[in-house]
């Protein structure tokens, strides 16, 4: 599977709001943004000064680390694919949410891993999109670190330096994490102490988009491939952004990992990070299966889903069936049509040539049905108690049953003891 077809993978925990204490050292969070895991991990690794970032990773994770260097508590969000060419605009998209989630309420620097050999045009295009898409004031919180000093004199490199107001630093073996330090400070110094505020952009769109009303949408499903397809089948058809406006609304895409591939703790973590995503709640979740009988994975995931969010999201999910040519089956298999049923029948076939309008109009008629309601964190929560206290029921009642068997059998015991 090439990297354009991955999902993002978050492997964290969830960062908190903590109050500030005398006793506390005053906290600072740094994105490093690159090309390269190995390079990436170093980095992470140098400025934390402890092993934490694996150099094996997969690139498609992002991950935050957090340590104390000095008399700081330092949390540095890893994400190493971010600058790659062949990366969709979907995927950095969602990567940044990513970055500003974990870096909550807002990053102080944000470390530019440039690599080795000379920057191209298409270097410094990719770059900028990428910072961009943090806030329009990124230059003044942004510095390049190189891990060599280049073999020769390259103006893009200087270009892009220059952005950062000349904040360069050369990862160098005579280099330790306290001189990288200061230089962070220094940083963080000349903005007042104050993080990124990585909402601005968005605010400006929200604003241009004022008169229309934002659609949440998770895209779930046991085939990532066939995920990935949908979704940049949507994409194609709206500017290829993950926030895009279309029949009069601001939708935004989010993907949910395969669940049945992950452990326990993982799942729990990525259904969280989904819905989190998706302020204030997710209206729609798309099931993607095949046009074709239902396979055990297929069968494990809906299951998995379910158990999950609850019954909660029956009301919020839509079935959506992909098919390869432009022949739409009329009858679906029995198990097929049974999976359906149980969701209240809400269906749509999307094939090559299907328009993404068509599917909206069906999500219309499911959101009025809803009256606009949506699936948020809140949701999610009193779903996580709910079967947490029929867990301790179910607990108790075992016990019970436990204790009233051996109450038997020592009776049984006097009895023919006697």
């Amino acid at each position: 599977m090439s990297t354009s077809d991955t999902t993002v993978f978050v492997v964290h925990y969830p960062p908190h709001r903590r109050r500030q204490s005398r006793d506390q050292p005053p906290e600072m969070r740094v994105v490093v943004l690159g090309w390269s895991v190995s390079e990436n991990s170093l980095v992470g690794n140098f400025i934390l000064g402890r092993a934490a970032f694996d150099s094996e990773a997969p690139p498609d994770v992002v991950e935050r680390v957090a340590g104390r260097l000095k008399d700081r508590h330092v949390i540095v969000i890893n994400s190493p694919q971010l600058l790659q060419t062949n990366i969709s605009d979907h995927q950095i998209t969602q990567t940044v949410r990513e970055c500003v989630h974990l870096s909550d309420p807002g990053p102080h620097v944000i470390v530019l891993l440039l690599k080795h050999e000379p920057c191209s045009a298409e270097d410094q295009e990719r770059v900028e999109k990428v910072l961009l898409s943090f806030s329009e004031s990124v230059y003044q919180h942004t510095m390049v670190i190189s891990t060599q000093e280049p073999t020769q004199t390259n103006h893009i490199l200087q270009n892009i330096i220059q952005k950062c107001a000349n904040r360069h630093f050369s990862l160098q073996t005579s280099s330790s994490p306290h001189d990288l330090l200061l230089t962070l400070e220094d940083i963080e110094k000349i903005n007042d102490g104050q993080y990124l505020d990585c909402a601005s952009v968005e605010k400006q769109a929200s604003e241009k988009l004022s008169e229309s009303e934002k659609l949440n949408l998770v895209v779930c499903g046991s085939d990532e491939t066939l995920k990935s397809s949908i979704s940049e089948l949507i994409l194609q058809q709206t500017d290829r952004r993950s926030d895009v406006e279309l029949h009069g609304r601001q939708i935004s895409l989010v993907e949910l990992p395969a669940l049945i591939q992950l452990s326990e703790e993982e799942v729990m973590r990525e259904t969280h990070r989904c819905v989190s995503l998706c302020h204030p709640g997710v209206h729609v979740f798309i099931i993607i299966i095949p046009d074709a009988p239902l396979n055990n994975e297929d069968k494990a995931e809906i299951e998995e889903i379910q158990r999950i969010f609850s019954s909660r999201i029956n009301k919020h999910i839509m079935i959506l069936i992909k098919q390869n040519s432009e022949h739409q089956t009329a009858e679906l298999n029995e198990e097929t049509q049974s999976v359906i049923e149980s969701f209240g029948g809400r269906h749509q076939f999307i094939g090559p040539k299907t328009q993404v309008s068509t599917l909206m109009e069906k999500i219309e008629q499911m959101l009025e049905g809803n009256r606009q309601e949506f699936f948020s964190t809140e949701t999610f929560l009193e779903a996580q108690i709910e079967k947490l206290l029929k867990f301790e029921e179910m607990k108790k009642k075992i016990q019970s049953l436990e204790t009233h068997v051996l109450s038997q059998g020592n009776e049984q015991k006097i009895i023919l003891g006697s």
